[in-house]
């Protein structure tokens, strides 16, 4: 019989077809079990100890004076970080912008996200040597109340490796120090984070984009104040108000773009740190994250912006002081300089004799333009540099700048001298330009509290000082390793582990407290696949992830 319509009648499917199918599914399911148990495995961050590099049950925030946008840890208030719900609310609360200091004030109910969920590459270590500023995985030495007969050690912690294997570590000022076992004081060096890690631990201290709209920002009705404040000269134009005058509209618009027009002479702008802050320094340990510290003045310091030249061949210097020196990225026209000088008056803002004989000297065809260039002058880990457009045009290495750990380890448990306050400050002089996009950020500040003390398996305090501490410095033997978390104010890491690591169905396996043995690294973390949830209306957990904010980890 012939087909009207033309088409062909569809072949008869062969009954093997059906069984190739399911037995194809069931291969896949198959695969993606031993990939997950060989390769690859999720895991979700609970508490805040990597904060905000990765983030436990937190809080969102936008300010709704210069539209800030920040996260604060969430503790539940029965105090197990480990068991809150993936959709949770609180009532009432008071949190400080860490940009303009505006009092955000919650009267009613505020959503609280579970963790970021993460990637580990699991076994990677089989293959590779872990490397310090990894971000691992691992099975936690710390138990509380263990069986001493059956010890399960079943916990999954998240920290960044910072020991390995015959290593002494201590951390001094906020930063890490290697040596060989059993070093001296004055064989440790300072253990520089990579790029890749620096860029994940930047802090923001004021970024100059988000300037507030000129809301009250408590209770005595003091207003916002711009913390870049004119220091001696004259020709700065743009961002400065009277002291307790609201900004105005014309005000905000002008703040975000500074410009100079003097060519016959100088002038500084200079960054308050406690202007908008009267009960902590934003150049301290202060970390939004966890709304507190604030008792250690940083030296690790970014000073970020675009600066165009218009008029004039005078230099544009970027200042910042560490430890009573002071280094200056000087731009000239096709050329950037750096120096280092002793710093006489901090307060004053004098200086005395150079520290090198002559600046250090780099050729940048692009400050010869009158284009904007990006610029970024960075003091961190004992390493000072410029960059130009994203490119580093100059830096010191060992034999220009380096720290003494022979003076740190005596300085510690001392009071911080004056000149420990950092000062940053902008000077230009003899020429028109603008300068605008002014961030400036803070490193990372490890605690070594001398008063600290670690803990036992029964999560109480110990008469022995925190491990890594000048006075317990942590010495590693093979297959031990020492880890730190990034929000070190508030981690359960390394430096607490009071109690040892003992197996003793392995043949009475023994590590020391405060090490991580190399047996219960389970992997790298590498990417943040599902960043906490938002909550649709009417739902009660987030069920769409912030794709915005899905990221390799670093």
């Amino acid at each position: 019989m012939s087909n009207p319509s033309g088409t062909t009648a569809p072949a008869r499917q062969p009954e093997g077809s059906v069984k190739e199918t399911i037995e194809s599914i069931l291969v896949a399911f198959i695969l993606a079990f031993i990939f997950r148990a060989f390769v690859v495995e999720a895991f979700v961050i609970p508490t805040g100890s990597m904060g905000p590099t990765l983030m436990g049950a937190h809080v969102r925030l936008d300010c709704p004076d210069c539209g800030y946008h920040f996260t604060s840890n969430y503790s539940s208030p029965l105090g197990d970080d480990t068991d809150i719900p993936s959709y949770a609310r609180f009532f009432g609360a008071t949190f400080i912008c860490p940009n303009c200091g505006y009092n955000i004030v919650y009267n009613g109910p505020k959503e609280v996200y579970f963790g970021d969920r993460i990637l580990v590459l699991k076994y990677r270590y089989l293959l590779q040597e872990p490397a310090p500023w990894d971000v691992v995985v691992f099975k936690s030495p710390y138990e509380k109340k263990p069986d001493p007969n059956d010890p399960k050690y079943t916990d999954n912690y998240i920290k960044r490796l910072v020991g390995l294997p015959g290593q002494s570590i201590v951390i001094l000022d906020g930063d890490v120090y290697v040596g060989p076992h059993h070093a001296k004081p004055s064989d440790f060096r300072i253990l520089r984070k990579p790029l890749y890690a620096q860029s994940a631990l930047w802090r923001d201290v004021f970024d100059n984009d988000y300037l507030p709209q000129g809301l009250r920002r408590d209770e005595f009705g003091v207003a916002f104040q711009q913390p870049w404040t004119v220091e001696s000269g004259s020709g700065w134009q743009g961002p400065h108000t009277a002291p307790d005058s609201p900004l105005t509209t014309a005000s905000i618009a002008a703040s975000r773009v500074f410009t100079f027009d003097n060519l016959q002479g100088e002038s500084a702008i200079r960054f308050d740190s406690n202007i908008n802050h009267p009960n902590f320094d934003s150049l301290t340990d202060w970390l939004a994250y966890d709304q507190g510290g604030g008792g250690y003045p940083l030296g690790d310091l970014k000073l970020s912006l675009v600066y165009q030249r218009k008029a004039g061949q005078g230099p544009l210097r970027l200042q910042m002081t560490k430890h009573g020196e002071c280094f200056t990225a000087e731009l000239a026209p096709g050329k950037v300089l750096l120096s280092r000088h002793k710093v006489v008056n901090s307060d004053k803002f004098e200086l005395g004799d150079p520290v090198w004989k002559s600046p250090l000297q780099a050729d940048v065809p692009e400050l010869n333009q009158s284009k904007p260039v990006a610029v970024e002058f960075i003091n961190v880990d004992y390493r000072a540099s410029v960059r130009i457009n994203g490119r580093e045009v100059i830096a010191t290495d060992d034999g220009t700048y380096t720290p003494d750990p022979v003076t740190l380890f005596a300085e510690y448990g001392q009071p911080r001298p004056a000149n420990y306050r950092p000062v940053v400050r902008i000077a230009a002089g003899n020429q028109s330009c603008a300068v605008e996009h002014i961030r400036l950020a803070k490193d990372v500040y490890y605690l070594n509290d001398p008063d600290g003390k670690h803990l036992d398996a029964n999560n109480a305090r110990t008469n022995e000082s925190w491990y890594g501490t000048p006075r317990n410095v942590m010495e590693l033997g093979p297959d031990e390793y020492f880890v730190l978390g990034d929000n070190s104010k508030v981690s359960l890491d390394a430096r607490f582990w009071g109690a040892p690591v003992e197996l003793p169905a392995e043949g009475n396996y023994h590590v020391g407290p405060g090490r991580v043995p190399g047996r219960f690294l389970l992997g790298k973390a590498f990417f943040v696949y599902w960043p906490a949830g938002y909550r649709p209306p009417n739902l009660a957990f987030g069920v769409r992830p912030d794709f915005g904010d899905m990221r390799f980890i670093r």
